[in-house]
C-alpha cells in the first residue's frame, strides 16, 4: 500500500514538473501555418474562384435617426471559405488561431456603412478557425452606423427597409464571390429577440444578392434587409383618440342653444385649445420635411373641423341676433322651436361637421392602414 501512495505521489510530481515544458512546446499560429503550408503566404489569394459564405446575426439595434437616414446596429458576420493550402488532415483535426495576420481573409466590408465604433475588447470579438481539408471560419462582430434611406410620408405608421450590404472591396466576381448560407436556423440573417428596442417592429427579413456593374468589373455584395414598422401606440394614446373625442364634441357643441352664447364660446375654445394644443405637440417631435405625412394631414385637417365649427357658432349666433325675437313666447309651442333661424343654422352645421368629420375618419384610417 505504501508503495502505491508513494509510486501515485510520485506520477503527480512528475505532472506538475512537466506541465510547463509541456505548454512551452506547444505551437505558435506561426508554426502552425508553417507545418501546414511552408511555402504558404497570406497576401496571395487562393486558387480559383472564391465562395465566401455567409450568415448574419445582429444583435441590437441601438438606434433609428430619421433625421440623418441612418440606424446605428450592432451584428456579427460568419464567413467561411475554403483554402486547399490549408489542409490540416495531416497534422490537426481543427485549430483556432489567436493571430489573424497568418493567413488570407477576405476584403469584406459594409458598402452601406457611415461610420463605424469601435467594440470594446478587441480581440475577444474576432474568431478565426481552421477546419480539415482547408475550410476556414471567420466571425467578427461590428458596431455600426448604415444608411437607411426612409420615406415619412406615412408617418406614425411608416415602414422602412434598412439593410446591411456586404461586399468586397477590391475583388470582382470572377476571384471572389459571396453567398448567404443557412446553418442550424431557417434564414441567413438572424435578428436577436431583445435586438429592436427603438420604437420600431420587426415585421419581416430578407436577403437576396446583386451585382454592382462598374467601370472596373462586377463586384457581388449580398444584403439582409430588416422590415421594420414603427409603433404607433403612442401617437394613437396621445393623439388620435383624444383628437377624435374632442372632434366629436365640437359636432355636439352645436346641440348648445344660440341664445347662450357666451357658455357656447368658452366650449369652443377649450375644445380648440385642446385639439390644437395636442396636434403641436406632436408635431413637434418630426423633422422638416420637403413632402406632407399622415400626421400633417390629420393636424391641418382637425384644425380645419376646428375653423367649422367656430364658422358655425358665429353664423348661427349672427342670425339669431339679426332675428332677434324669442320662440318660447311668441310661437307658444316647442315644437315651433325648430323654426328658429338661429336653431337651424345650427342643425344644418352640426349635420355638415358631423357627416364631413366622420367621411374624413373613414378616408383617412382606409389609406392609411391600407
Amino acid at each position: 500500500m505504501k508503495m502505491m501512495r508513494f509510486g501515485l505521489l510520485l506520477l503527480l510530481v512528475l505532472e506538475m514538473v512537466a506541465y510547463p515544458t509541456i505548454a512551452a512546446e506547444q505551437p505558435s499560429d506561426s508554426e502552425i501555418i508553417a507545418r501546414i503550408a511552408p511555402n504558404y503566404n497570406r497576401q496571395d489569394i487562393p486558387k480559383g474562384k472564391v465562395t465566401i459564405f455567409v450568415q448574419l446575426y445582429i444583435k441590437d439595434v441601438m438606434k433609428i435617426d430619421i433625421d440623418a437616414n441612418t440606424w446605428d446596429v450592432e451584428f456579427i458576420i460568419r464567413q467561411q471559405w475554403e483554402d486547399s493550402r490549408l489542409d490540416t488532415r495531416e497534422y490537426i483535426t481543427a485549430s483556432t488561431l489567436g493571430d489573424f495576420a497568418t493567413i488570407w481573409v477576405p476584403d469584406t466590408f459594409i458598402t452601406n456603412s457611415r461610420a463605424e465604433t469601435a467594440v470594446p475588447m478587441e480581440r475577444a470579438n474576432k474568431l478565426l478557425r481552421i477546419f480539415p481539408y482547408g475550410k476556414i471560419m471567420y466571425s467578427s462582430r461590428y458596431r455600426m452606423t448604415l444608411a437607411c434611406p426612409m420615406s415619412l410620408s406615412k408617418f406614425p405608421f411608416d415602414e422602412h427597409n434598412c439593410s446591411i450590404r456586404i461586399g468586397s472591396y477590391a475583388h470582382t466576381v470572377d476571384r471572389i464571390d459571396y453567398s448567404w448560407v443557412v446553418y442550424k436556423s431557417k434564414t441567413p440573417v438572424i435578428v436577436a429577440d431583445n435586438a429592436l428596442h427603438a420604437g420600431m417592429n420587426l415585421v419581416n427579413v430578407f436577403s437576396h444578392e446583386t451585382t454592382a456593374h462598374v467601370g472596373t468589373g462586377d463586384y457581388k455584395s449580398i444584403v439582409g434587409t430588416l422590415l421594420l414598422q414603427r409603433n404607433p401606440y403612442s401617437y394613437k394614446v396621445s393623439l388620435f383618440v383624444p383628437n377624435i373625442l374632442l372632434g366629436v364634441l365640437l359636432g355636439l357643441s352645436f346641440l348648445v342653444s344660440h341664445r347662450a352664447p357666451h357658455a357656447r364660446m368658452l366650449l369652443l375654445a377649450v375644445l380648440v385649445s385642446l385639439v390644437i394644443g395636442q396636434n403641436y405637440l406632436a408635431l413637434r417631435n418630426v423633422p422638416i420635411l420637403p413632402y406632407r405625412t399622415c400626421l400633417d394631414c390629420w393636424s391641418y385637417s382637425m384644425a380645419a373641423f376646428c375653423v367649422l365649427a367656430v364658422i358655425g357658432f358665429a353664423i348661427s349666433t349672427s342670425v339669431a341676433q339679426f332675428k332677434d325675437c324669442d320662440m318660447e313666447e311668441k310661437l307658444g309651442s316647442p315644437r315651433k322651436m325648430w323654426k328658429d333661424p338661429g336653431t337651424k343654422t345650427d342643425l344644418i352645421f352640426g349635420s355638415l361637421y358631423l357627416v364631413s368629420f366622420i367621411i374624413f375618419q373613414i378616408a383617412f384610417w382606409a389609406m392609411t392602414l391600407a
